[in-house]
């Protein structure tokens, strides 16, 4: 199988369909790859050059070369990668707590990214690092990551209806009196020199969804899922509740259990652009969440 490359074989039901409503309809592209793979004659039907214009019939083969020269500045580094899962679009990672995700500044190091790099070069590959889902440095567990453009934008799809998701567990302050509950408030960044978000009428939608696994002297262990993606949301909305998570230094204080925010991104389910087939991952809790929630037990 040749890995760059995208195939559709029309059946009768796209008989003198456009070409471009199989782009964007049925391969899930987006407007600004398809243009990318008009400039550069990459799009072919039957073995020839095609216009997104022209029709299709039963059994054309319809082919997109991906295959674009990119350059990854980011500079590479041999740290230690907990690959979870990996195909030719997609690879999932399970990242440490104390690892960004990104550097924040060009040259930056000690990164996912630049571990990622690192690993694509050894493989012979000069892939640019696109996060599909983003956590914080000090938030641990899963993160997806896009092999191309087709990949990281075709989760992005609004065509196709929501194709990610997201569950965290967090151990966070005080005794939750609900078992499960919707936080639905907006979320906004008053000052752009600061990293802290605030709930706020005029901020961007924000709903996450929270469900009680545990309770334990003064702490509550939960599952959360989010219908948003804002920055630092869970974090944001739990301070909002009066439950910051437990070790939360910029939302709630510092905690003799664990040295940093209790918060795992745990499992991660998404659609498959190329199959169509549900993908569903799953790592178990971080150790120092874990070791934790052991003395929280003994207490």
């Amino acid at each position: 199988m040749n890995h760059t490359q995208l195939t559709y074989t029309a059946d009768a039901l796209d008989e003198d369909t456009f070409l471009r409503d199989i782009l964007y309809g049925k391969l899930s592209l987006s407007h600004a790859l398809v243009v990318k793979l008009k400039q550069q004659s990459k799009i072919k039907v039957n073995g020839y050059t095609a216009r997104t214009n022209c029709r299709i019939h039963s059994g054309d083969l319809v082919i997109i070369d991906m295959d674009f020269p990119e350059e990854n500045r980011i500079i590479p580094e041999p740290i230690p990668l907990n690959i979870v899962y990996e195909d030719e679009d997609f690879l999932v990672v399970n990242k440490p707590p104390g690892m960004s995700t990104h550097p924040s500044k060009m040259g930056g190091t000690g990164t996912l990214a630049n571990a990622v790099t690192y690993y694509w070069q050894g493989l012979g590959r000069n892939t640019l690092f696109r996060p599909i889902n983003r956590l914080d440095r000090d938030t641990s567990g899963l993160v997806l990551i896009g092999k191309s453009q087709f990949a990281h934008q075709s989760i992005f799809n609004k065509r196709k209806g929501r194709i990610l998701e997201r569950r965290y567990i967090a151990l966070v302050e005080g005794e939750l009196a609900k078992d499960c509950g919707r936080v639905d408030q907006p979320i906004a960044r008053p000052d752009e020199e600061r990293r802290r978000r605030v709930v706020h009428q005029e901020g961007s939608p924000a709903v996450t969804h929270y469900k009680v696994l545990d309770r334990y002297p003064g702490h509550t262990l939960l599952s959360l899922k989010l219908e948003t993606g804002r920055t630092h949301q869970i974090r944001v909305h739990l301070s909002f509740l009066g439950h910051p998570v437990c070790g939360d230094l910029l939302y709630g204080f510092p905690s003799p259990w664990i040295d940093r925010q209790a918060l795992h991104a745990d499992r991660l389910c998404f659609i498959h652009p190329r199959s169509g087939k549900e993908i569903i991952l799953e790592v178990p809790l971080a150790a120092d969440i874990q070791k934790a929630i052991d003395q929280l037990v003994k207490k």
